[in-house]
């Protein structure tokens, strides 16, 4: 038991002084030109003067409030919490801890200095955080909102866990990240009252608990979520100041964060919106801040089009990739939701969820259904038309030339021939390439590797 224990130690003292100094690779500058894609290809503008009626509108106000209902009910992840019931039975969520805690303690993981994750640090720390005996037959449901973006979590840890040896940007651990003035129900506490266990609305896992301020009720979070206006993030991110004098920075919120404006009659100066902290005990205040008029932000949401659809992709060109919104950054399908959310489409997080999204133009087999995808593609609408393949998704820019074109969040780019050396460049950005990137290497191109096409309709 001794050494059981001096093991742990060593294991957590190494991984705690790894990750406050990890360091990653450096990010290449961009926007990297890729395939046959040119510099002029960089451009927004190129892709919408290509596309007829590019401006029109794909939906009215009505029509999208009715489309993001469909949304919901199709896709059973996406989950409307102001909807979800007061309280609920414990088994279904003392059911999900039980299963995410035993798969993960049997999956062979490796932590951030490629060192096995030992068995013990589940049994002797993870375990007695969770508390599965401590769920309540019957759970009061609390809510709240993310005081800032935060990771959402398979279990009570920012311990690092990664598949394979070098995968450091990979945490198995990280499910996503949620934004600012998100909301969350919340069932449950780990024993040392450090983490919530949260369903946010596409996502349910655990959050450090000094980042959510717990609202009174469901219908207090509702109605100040529901009522007056706001402002939408339709930058890449923008700083939020303490001051009206714009001095002094508190958050940068990413595109898509909807924030509450404080006021809405006011023509001159920053634009005064609400943001929420926690107070001692974990009750939500409001304190008002301020952003700049000149930032990228909109009272309501734009118009979804498909040409304003391009035009947010590509302000994301150059971004930096990260694996569940880790290091500021968006993987692949975290690019999509981002663009999608801030034109007000609730597209969920998931690639496998986004793909059932609107109508869908076609179903594929990988290296198969050559002249059928072509013919697909040739008629598919660019900006809202996404292509999936095996864990990754795209938005789709047109034809040039008889070139396919996809803006999209990548990690590599696949360069040889042996699955064993998997040689690659490394890219980890937003990017514009045409559908043959990774067609040298073993996996085949992305245009050979599509799974489906669909219309965000």
């Amino acid at each position: 038991m001794k050494k059981n224990i001096l093991f742990l130690f060593a294991f957590l003292f190494i991984f705690s002084t790894a990750y406050a100094d990890e360091e990653l690779p450096p990010l290449p500058k961009g926007p990297m030109i890729l395939t046959s894609a040119t510099p002029a290809m960089q451009s927004p503008e190129y892709w919408i003067k290509r596309i007829p009626g590019a401006e029109k509108p794909i939906k009215t106000m009505d029509q999208m409030k009715h489309f993001n209902e469909e949304i919901k009910n199709m896709v059973p992840e996406n989950i409307d919490v102001l909807k979800l019931d007061k309280s609920r039975p414990g088994k279904a969520v003392i059911d999900q801890l039980q299963l995410e805690y035993d798969t993960l303690k049997g999956r062979k993981l490796f932590d951030a200095n490629d060192k096995v994750v030992p068995k013990s640090f589940f049994e002797d720390e993870i375990k007695p955080l969770v508390q599965i005996d401590q769920v309540s037959s019957r759970i009061k449901v609390k809510f709240g909102v993310a005081t800032r973006a935060t990771s959402v979590r398979a279990i009570p840890t920012m311990v690092k866990m990664i598949e394979g040896k070098g995968d450091i940007e990979f945490d198995q651990l990280q499910f996503t990240l949620i934004k600012l003035w998100t909301p969350v129900a919340i069932y449950h506490k780990s024993s040392d009252g450090k983490w919530f266990y949260v369903q946010a609305p596409y996502v349910r896992g655990w959050v450090k608990a000094k980042d959510i301020a717990i609202f009174e009720g469901r219908e207090e979070l509702k109605t100040r979520l529901k009522s007056g206006s706001s402002l939408v993030v339709t930058g890449e991110s923008v700083r939020v100041f303490r001051d009206a004098a714009l001095k002094d920075v508190f958050q940068r919120p990413s595109m898509g964060t909807v924030i509450p404006m404080a006021s809405s009659k006011s023509s001159e100066g920053p634009y005064p919106v609400w943001m929420p902290y926690r107070k001692e005990g974990g009750d939500v205040g409001l304190t008002k801040c301020y952003i700049s008029r000149k930032s990228d932000v909109t009272k309501g949401f734009p118009v979804y089009s498909q040409a304003n659809v391009i035009r947010q992709a590509f302000k994301l060109l150059g971004a930096r990739y990260g694996w569940g919104g880790m290091y500021n950054g968006r993987d692949c399908s975290g690019f999509t939701h981002d663009v999608f959310l801030s034109l007000g489409v609730d597209l969920p997080r998931d690639s496998k969820q986004q793909a059932m999204v609107g109508t869908q133009l076609g179903y594929f087999e990988p290296f198969q259904n050559d002249a059928e995808k072509k013919a697909v593609l040739r008629s598919a609408r660019p900006g809202i038309t996404l292509m999936k393949m095996p864990h990754h998704q795209m938005i789709y820019l047109g034809t040039v030339n008889n070139q396919f074109y996809t803006i999209h969040s990548t990690w590599a780019e696949r360069t040889g021939d042996d699955q064993v050396a998997d040689e690659k460049n490394r890219i980890n950005q937003v990017v514009v390439s045409d559908l043959e990137l990774n067609g040298r290497s073993y996996i085949g191109s992305l245009f050979d590797r599509i799974l489906s096409i669909n219309e965000v309709d």
